[in-house]
């Protein structure tokens, strides 16, 4: 299988944000007088598209109030944002080969201009689409606008909404342990790989 073209998501993939995320979910909730999650009940809980998560933590909270107040303690959380193992490698060998890049994540755009230039991965993407609730609704168009032939495209990430999204676009679904999702929650989704980390995929694609 030859792959010429890469989509990757962001959080629990290339970047682990998993402590501030938590840090301001926690603070959201503990606004509207709900108990703070701890780590591994979040990663249970927490799911994509978020609107579906916060529908069912903070039911009847529109996303209108939800998401500047989250913003708010996501910018101000003394959490750190690290990359995460095998990224940095599977970015260079995409770059030294001649793949095309490009992220598909629901980031905030300056979260991700701020820590992209802070892990100094900015320059490996040809486009960041950022800010995607659904990814389901947009990767069609993203291969069509780019010419991207799904035979010769993956699309990497850490949850099932990322292999539903794969699926959907009809392009070859890889699953990453880095991040949110465990392995039983994405066999599930039943991906065409699971890797431990992106260094995985150098050999295989």
């Amino acid at each position: 299988m030859t792959i010429r073209n890469v989509l990757l998501d962001w959080s629990g993939t290339l970047a682990d944000d998993l402590p501030p995320v938590l840090d301001a979910t926690n603070r959201v909730l503990s606004h509207f007088g709900r108990p703070e999650l701890g780590r591994e009940e979040f990663r249970r809980e927490f799911c994509l598209p978020f609107t579906e998560f916060y529908e069912r933590v903070l039911p009847g909270v529109p996303m209108e109030e939800l998401d500047p107040l989250y913003v708010k303690h996501f910018d101000a959380s003394a959490e750190p944002v690290t990359e995460l193992p095998g990224a940095r490698e599977f970015l260079e060998h995409c770059a030294g080969s001649s793949r095309r890049l490009f992220l598909l994540s629901s980031v905030k755009h300056h979260h991700w201009e701020r820590q992209a230039e802070q892990l100094r991965f900015r320059r490996f993407f040809e486009h960041p689409y950022t800010e995607i609730h659904d990814k389901r609704q947009h990767i069609s168009a993203i291969l069509e606008s780019h010419g991207l032939r799904r035979e010769e495209t993956l699309f990497a990430g850490d949850m099932e909404h990322d292999i539903d999204t794969a699926r959907h676009g009809g392009v070859l679904a890889v699953a990453t342990l880095t991040g949110y999702d465990s392995r039983e929650t994405l066999e599930r989704s039943q991906p065409d790989w699971i890797v431990d980390d992106l260094s995985e995929l150098i050999e295989r694609s």
